[in-house]
């Protein structure tokens, strides 16, 4: 902790009363003035040191930390201007925004969906469709999830699946090769979009009821509808989809693939922490979840259990 930190957090401790200093010794967790949460103990308002401002995973306020001492203590609003300047600068939780980050995303120029299509006496798009019967889908999920296909060359003989925002705009889209031949490495191609600013088909969740989390989206083939994938095995408080849970409160089901299935107790642990409930499948059984019986799925929902902080500890046992 530089000296200037220091100084900040002496200051602060000495009239704020419970807190919580981050490993980082620069983020201070403390009581939320706005939230009002009777339990005194959920420190769900972080101010960065350094940066002079806070931001509330709960209520979402956010401001310059000199303006919060009005609502902390309002006696030492005038000793604070030595340690807080006015923070005027916009930021996204404690990331500075500096410059307009390019989300655009386009579909192939060709792009036309598999539904509108299941007759067209084309031997590739007969052999997409194939491919889908065979990975599970049914008419239901192919209209939800919007698959199509197009014939430019780099998407050529691949399933495509569109994602699209809270509004209907396009966000991003995967393409995975349906021939067996096909070597790992140009299986898939993806929006070059980070994963972070993104929810997976937004447009289709209703944040009021339980959300499925998977790790791809070929495997919402297998779940029940209200869920989205992660775009691999991770969830960190800087993606927008984390964002949103805690925003809406939103209970989660996470079922990732049996090998990360240890990361889906370090994802349930984190959710946690931010009052989410959070129900981990079992999905140790078959490799992954696009590999699984509709069935199986709807089983295994149905006998998920509510995580429990001690679930991390005995994992971590298990693993030893």
């Amino acid at each position: 902790m530089n000296k200037t930190v220091k100084e900040k957090f002496n200051f602060l401790s000495s009239f704020i009363g419970n807190y919580k200093l981050e490993k980082d010794d620069t983020n201070l967790s403390i009581w939320c003035p706005f939230c009002k949460n009777p339990d005194k103990n959920k420190l769900k308002l972080v101010m960065h040191l350094e940066k002079n401002f806070y931001h509330c995973w709960v209520c979402d306020k956010s401001g310059g930390i000199g303006s919060l001492i009005y609502h902390i203590n309002k006696s030492k609003v005038s000793e604070s201007k030595n340690y807080f300047k006015s923070y005027k600068k916009t930021f996204s939780l404690f990331e500075e925004v500096e410059k307009e980050i390019d989300l655009s995303v386009q579909l192939p120029r060709d792009f036309k969906l598999i539904s509108n299509n299941l007759h067209k006496k084309d031997k590739d798009v007969q052999d997409l469709i194939e491919y889908c019967r065979k990975r599970g889908f049914n008419k239901h999920k192919i209209l939800m999830l919007k698959v199509g296909y197009s014939n430019v060359f780099e998407f050529r003989r691949s399933l495509i699946i569109p994602s699209f925002d809270e509004n209907g705009y396009l966000n991003f889209y995967t393409s995975r090769k349906i021939d067996a031949s096909t070597i790992d490495m140009y299986k898939y191609n993806n929006a070059k979009i980070p994963k972070k600013y993104i929810v997976f088909n937004d447009l289709n969740i209703d944040w009021n009821i339980p959300l499925t989390l998977v790790e791809g989206p070929l495997d919402l083939i297998k779940t029940n509808d209200n869920a989205t994938c992660l775009l691999g095995s991770s969830l960190t408080e800087d993606m927008l989809l984390f964002k949103k849970i805690v925003k809406n409160k939103t209970k989660v089901n996470i079922a990732l693939d049996r090998d990360a299935y240890y990361k889906a107790v370090k994802i349930a642990s984190l959710l946690s922490i931010y009052d989410i409930e959070v129900n981990v499948l079992d999905t140790r059984k078959y490799n992954d979840v696009g590999d699984m019986p509709s069935e199986y799925f709807k089983t295994i929902l149905n006998s998920a259990n509510t995580f429990d902080k001690d679930d991390l500890l005995l994992n971590k046992i298990k693993n030893l």
